[in-house]
């Protein structure tokens, strides 16, 4: 018995679904096209050239930056470990610079606020100087770490010479100050030795002012390990330059310390309303520390964001060797690309399929970059002391630099802008090559096969 079968019985045959983007297929033909081949074996060393570049550009972006960033923590750490974070004065002495200062204190966000004279002075000794006295209560100069304490990293104590025990001690202060290390060095004086310091604010006379002159002993040589400091800075107890400066009952300023100096702005803010009510008769001025030094502060951030854009510069350059290795794989590839397409593969799967292929190269030498920058970064200590007994010299002399070993912070923020300028120059740079790639026509490529 024959069975019929109905002409609307029969279906036509279900046509293959078409492979979605960025399918297994496409990337395991992205990934073997990154391999040598019997005609064009230069395409995988240029591939490793390309690679290659990446990963140092990226390493050497993340060394430099964590570098630059170690020391500029260094430093404003010197600048805020000396100096107060937020300053406030008026355009005459301060009297009731207590109530001020307890005024100040309750202002949230502020750790300390410290009555402070700072004048310059010209030095006679041995030698002459000119330098800048910071006069504080006794306890707070002891309390900067910077001047009084240790170092934590090296465990060296700041007091090279002499101590602060009897500084502010005796008669109205004493007469006793502190001198930098280089500041005594430029004077020629050791501890104990007498130090002639002439000021412009003298007595009043029927002919003018007169120069304040008055001898001091040194009772303590400090390093704080920055030029500027160690060079022009001396202290003197508060209760002696209220005398030798005649500020009599008054102070120059208020100085404060803030809980988080980085966003010292807000704090600022916060201060400045609390000291001038809508009804004061005397207006203050009120200062943070990135204003009083905003040339230093400007120097360090246009130094930081220059180096940034020449480094980025460099990542781009490495990411465009993409370009030379994917269009020497098109050539190489022609016939291959025209036998896929006769096979049914889409202009955008060949597109796909090359973007894979440089997409590999830039995403593997970023990956490779950062791990190659946080080992170097991480252990950048143990490579100096490694090059330094190589090369019989010390890279980094701690009494030049003041520094145990070589500052660096690795700053995930960073990394990230690093990690990203690199990934989107690599897949833009691989855009081309792909394109051209899926333009082929597959009987031109199959003509002379």
């Amino acid at each position: 018995m024959t069975a019929t079968v109905a002409f609307a019985d029969l279906k036509p045959a279900a046509s293959p679904r078409a492979a979605p983007p960025f399918s297994f297929f496409e990337w395991m033909v992205a990934r073997r096209y990154l391999g040598a081949t019997r005609t064009g074996r230069g395409v995988s060393l240029i591939s490793i050239i390309a690679f290659v570049g990446i990963m140092l550009a990226v390493a050497t972006l993340i060394i430099v930056m964590s570098v630059m960033g170690g020391f500029r923590d260094k430093l404003i750490g010197q600048l805020l470990g000396v100096n107060g974070h937020v300053f406030v004065q008026s355009d005459r002495p301060i009297e009731n610079f207590e109530t001020l200062a307890e005024k100040i204190r309750s202002v949230p966000g502020v750790v300390s606020a410290t009555p402070l004279i700072q004048a310059p002075v010209y030095a006679m000794a041995g030698s002459e100087a000119g330098m800048v006295i910071r006069a504080l209560n006794p306890d707070e100069v002891r309390s900067i770490n910077y001047v009084a304490g240790v170092d934590p990293e090296t465990g060296r104590s700041h007091v090279l010479a002499g101590s602060f025990e009897n500084f502010g001690a005796g008669r109205n202060g004493g007469d006793e100050i502190a001198l930098g290390s280089r500041l005594a060095f430029s004077l020629g004086v050791d501890i104990g030795d007498p130090v002639t310091l002439i000021s412009g604010r003298g007595a009043d006379t029927p002919f003018g002012p007169t120069l304040g002159r008055k001898a001091y002993r040194v009772g303590a040589i400090f390093e704080v390990g920055n030029s500027e400091y160690d060079g022009f800075i001396g202290f003197m107890p508060l209760e002696q330059a209220q005398i030798f400066f005649r500020y009599g009952d008054a102070v120059q300023q208020i100085e404060a310390r803030v809980a988080d100096p980085d966003n010292v702005k807000d704090t600022a803010a916060r201060i400045r309303a609390a000291v001038n009510p809508e009804a004061s008769e005397v207006y203050y001025d009120v200062r943070d520390w990135q204003q009083q030094n905003q040339s230093y502060f400007n120097a360090l951030q246009t130094e930081r964001s220059v180096m940034r854009l020449i480094l980025l510069l460099i990542v781009a350059v490495a990411a465009l060797n993409i370009i030379t290795g994917l269009i020497m794989l098109v050539k190489d590839k022609t016939g291959d690309i025209a036998v896929l397409r006769t096979m049914g593969a889409t202009q955008w799967s060949i597109m796909r399929i090359f973007f894979l292929s440089g997409s590999l190269i830039g995403v593997l030498g970023t990956m490779f970059g950062v791990l190659l920058g946080a080992l170097f970064v991480f252990n950048i200590d143990a490579i100096e002391q490694f090059l330094s007994a190589v090369l019989r010299t010390d890279l980094f002399p701690e009494d030049i630099y003041y520094f145990k070993g070589v500052p660096a912070k690795f700053e995930w923020s960073e990394v990230r802008t690093i990690v990203g300028w690199s990934l989107f120059m690599s897949f833009v740079s691989t855009l081309y090559p792909a394109w051209r790639a899926a333009r082929l026509d597959p009987v031109e490529a199959l003509r002379y096969e």
